[in-house]
C-alpha cells in the first residue's frame, strides 16, 4: 500500500506536522504517545524480568519496540474504522483476552506501565478479532464457509489493505514499517554511513549494535 513519507518539517501539500507518528483516516497517532508507550512497556518488561531467572543477553534497541507499536496502533485504528463501516463489533473472545491480561499486570507497580501493556496487547487483540470476523464474511461470500481462523485473518488483512489504499494512511518513515508488514520496511529518508549503523537497520537485533547504544536507547528485557 502507498505510504506517504514525512520529513522533520512536514510535507508540502499534506496535513502532516512534526510530532505525528501516523495518520490513519481521522485518527492521529503522535510521536509523544508512541514514545510514552515504548518507554513504559520497556519498564514493565524490566520490572517483570527482575523476578525471573536470567535469560542471557536480551538487550533490545527501543526502535524495534516503537516500530512494532506504531504498526500495532495504526493497524488498530484502521481496523476500527473498517469495522465501523461494516458494522462489526469485537467478540467475547476479545473481551476475554483483555480480562485474562489483568492478573499478569498485578506485579507492575506503575499504572502507566500497565496502561502501556494494555495498549499494545489490546491493539493486537482487537485487530485480530475484527479482521478474523471480516475475513470470515469475505470467504463465506465466496463460498468458503469452513475456512480456518488463519485463513480468515489473512482475508481480513487483505480487506484492510484494500481499505488503506482508499483512505489517508500515512506512517512516519523513521519507524520503518507499514500496515501488514512482517519485517522492517526501508522507508528511512537517511542512509547508513557506517557498518554499525547498517546493523541497526537489520530485521533482527544485532548484539553489537544493541551493546553500542546508550542505556536510554535500549530495553533490558
Amino acid at each position: 500500500m502507498p505510504v506517504v513519507l514525512l520529513t522533520g518539517c512536514g510535507v508540502a501539500g499534506t496535513q502532516f506536522h512534526p510530532g505525528v507518528a501516523a495518520q490513519v483516516g481521522d485518527d492521529t497517532i503522535t510521536v509523544r504517545h508512541v514514545d510514552q508507550v515504548t518507554d513504559n512497556y520497556c519498564k514493565a518488561l524490566e520490572e517483570v524480568s527482575r523476578t525471573q531467572p536470567p535469560q542471557g543477553d536480551q538487550t533490545t534497541p527501543l526502535r524495534y519496540f516503537s516500530s512494532d507499536f506504531v504498526k500495532s496502533l495504526a493497524s488498530e485504528a484502521a481496523a476500527r474504522q473498517l469495522a465501523d463501516e461494516l458494522g462489526i463489533e469485537p467478540t467475547k473472545d476479545y473481551q476475554d483476552r483483555l480480562a485474562q491480561l489483568e492478573p499478569q499486570l498485578e506485579p507492575l507497580k506503575s499504572e502507566a506501565q500497565k496502561d502501556a501493556v494494555r495498549d499494545v496487547v489490546g491493539a493486537n487483540a482487537y485487530t485480530d478479532d475484527v479482521l478474523t470476523q471480516i475475513g470470515a464474511k469475505e470467504l463465506e461470500d465466496q463460498g468458503q464457509s469452513s475456512a480456518s481462523p488463519d485463513d480468515q485473518l489473512a482475508a481480513g488483512q487483505k480487506k484492510l489493505d484494500e481499505w488503506a489504499q482508499d483512505h489517508d494512511v500515512t506512517i512516519n518513515p523513521k519507524y520503518a514499517t507499514e500496515l501488514g508488514a512482517t519485517e522492517p520496511v526501508d522507508t528511512d529518508l537517511s542512509f547508513a554511513v557506517s557498518d554499525l549503523a547498517t546493523k541497526g537497520q537489520a530485521a533482527q537485533v544485532d548484539p553489537a549494535y544493541a551493546d553500542a547504544l546508550p542505556g536510554d536507547q535500549v530495553c533490558l528485557d
